[in-house]
Formats: structure tokens, C-alpha cells, sequence
């Protein structure tokens, strides 16, 4: 199932506060997140003497039923500190189910009865789900920073025919007219990848001329590169007007491809005994493609 959750937060550091609760959305077991708005700052709705709220809206997939879905949320809703004092009073997280399959429970209503007098509900959803029809109040929303989305990751990989990343913990392919491709996209910018694709490089060596950035949990300090140990800390290093290109291995790239704007894809035409595989592109368009000595370079946007 398809549904559209929105998010707020009004206390506290919000912009964290919203990107830790995306990061443990993305964690429940049979939910899978698509897509991310930007963030938007608006007056508070209901109770006007508190602080303006920072909303968001994401899109996920889930094997999850509705209520159990709903329990997942509050339980995230609890972790970061939600304390339930006053109805619309303020808080550090709310996390509501906004549209999706229909739903009438004591417990849950999609859509969201008050979805459609919200604009900055409204707002945020639209940005990621465009055919929605609506109609807005004129309320004050105004985009900020602190998305996810504001990195705009460029995911770049080289795949077989199915989209086969590597076998045994090592690459399909080294074609010398993707690796003069992904050098030419790459130079003089950041990279983000795991430990596992650092041991692909040469000499399991950071790539120069470029910001490195590896993302685990077991590898400590590495001359030439920047050891981050979660997505959440990641946030906190990168520059969103650098371009940050994601380079892999599978794990990284399914953790940020929720976060990605484009993707730079080198097909090779043949069907390669794979064990890892590229995540599905389907929430994204596909805008460009070269043909070059038998390959197929491919470009993709949201």
C-alpha cells in the first residue's frame, strides 16, 4: 500500500527533530520510503499562541495494515518525545497518516479529516504527489531549509541489463569509458560510499580531488576521508550547496536514494551474475540517454 504521512514539529531543534523522525520512518520493518518534500515553516494551526511549526511530507510503501502502521508512527512520536498535553497545543514530533487507502477507525481516518482546511499539510504533500487536487486557503507557508532533499544527491553507478551492481562484494564492471565518465562527474566534489566500495578502489584508498565521505559503522579513522557513522550525522557535515554524489555500495545507495534528485546511471548490455542490485528508479523520469562504445548512459530526475 501507498500512503502519504505528514509531519510537524514546533519545539526543540526541528529541523533534526523532523530528520531523525524520516531516518526512523525508513527503519520499521515492511515500510519503504519514496519520496521527501522540502521543509516549510508555518504559523501554528488550532492553538495560535505557540511557536510556528516546521512541516514536511513523505511518501512510503508498506506491507504494514493501516492501525499497525499508525502504532509504528506513535511509537517514533514517543521515542523523540512527544508528550500529548493539549489538542493542536505544541509538541517535538506529530506524525499523522495523510492520504492513502480510505480508512474510517476510532483510532485512524484517511484521508486525514482536516487534510484538505491545512495548508501547510497541503503545501508539503503536493510537492511530492502533484496530481493531487486541492484547493489552498492562503495561508502563510514558506519554504525553509533543513530537508533531507536540500543535499540533492546524485546517485552514480555502473549496471548490467537488470540493473546488477556486483557480485562477492565487488564490481560488475571496469569499462574504461565509465570510469572517465564517473571522474569527469565527480572531480573537485563530494562522494559518499561504504566501507565495501572503498576496498573496490585502488589501493582501498580514498579518491583524491575529491571530498570523501564513507558511511560505516566499523571502520574508525581513514587519512583522506571523513568517517560518518549514520545518515542522521551525515546531515550534519554536508554542505547543500556542494554536489553529493552517491557512489554505493547497495546499502548506501537504498538509504539515500529517498533523498536523491538525479541518477547517472552507466548501463552495460548483458546479463551479469549479480548479488547486488541498484534500487528501482520508478519514482523517478527518465531525461536523458547517450549511447558511447556500446554503453548506455543514462540520466534521471525526479
Amino acid at each position: 500500500m501507498i500512503f502519504y504521512l505528514g509531519l510537524g514539529a514546533n519545539l526543540g531543534e526541528r529541523e533534526k527533530t523532523l530528520r531523525r523522525a524520516i531516518e526512523r520512518v525508513k527503519k520499521i520493518p515492511a515500510v519503504k520510503i519514496l519520496r521527501v518534500s522540502s521543509f516549510y515553516e508555518t504559523e501554528p494551526w488550532g492553538v495560535e499562541s505557540q511557536p510556528n511549526y516546521i512541516n514536511a511530507a513523505i511518501k512510503i510503501s508498506t506491507e504494514l495494515e493501516p492501525l499497525a502502521l499508525l502504532d509504528e508512527l506513535q511509537r517514533i512520536e514517543l521515542e523523540l518525545g512527544r508528550i500529548r498535553r493539549e489538542h493542536w497545543g505544541a509538541r517535538t514530533i506529530d506524525i499523522d497518516i495523510l492520504y492513502g487507502a480510505e480508512i474510517s477507525h476510532e483510532r485512524l481516518t484517511v484521508p486525514h479529516k482536516f487534510l484538505f482546511e491545512r495548508d501547510f499539510a497541503l503545501i508539503p504533500l503536493a510537492e511530492i504527489f502533484p496530481t493531487l487536487k486541492f484547493n489552498l486557503r492562503g495561508d502563510k507557508v514558506i519554504r525553509v531549509g533543513g530537508s533531507p532533499t536540500d543535499f540533492k544527491f546524485k546517485l552514480v553507478a555502473c549496471v548490467d541489463k537488470n540493473f546488477g551492481l556486483g557480485y562477492k562484494n565487488d564490481l560488475l564492471f571496469r569499462i574504461p569509458a565509465d570510469l572517465k565518465n564517473f571522474r569527469r562527474l565527480t572531480l573537485n566534489h563530494t562522494i559518499i560510499y561504504g566501507r565495501r566500495t572503498l576496498e573496490t578502489f585502488p589501493n582501498q584508498k580514498p579518491l583524491d580531488e575529491r571530498r570523501n565521505i564513507i558511511l560505516s559503522c566499523s571502520l574508525k579513522n581513514l587519512s583522506g576521508a571523513e568517517v560518518i557513522g549514520s545518515v542522521e550525522e551525515l546531515f550534519n557535515v554536508l554542505n547543500a550547496a556542494e554536489e553529493n554524489f552517491v557512489i554505493g555500495g547497495a546499502e548506501i545507495f537504498n538509504e539515500l536514494i529517498p533523498y536523491a534528485t538525479e541518477i547517472f546511471l552507466t548501463v552495460v548490455d548483458v546479463d551479469a551474475e549479480a548479488d547486488t542490485f541498484f534500487p528501482s528508479v520508478d519514482e523517478f523520469i527518465l531525461r536523458d540517454v547517450k549511447t558511447f562504445d556500446g554503453l548506455e548512459f543514462r540520466r534521471y530526475t525526479r
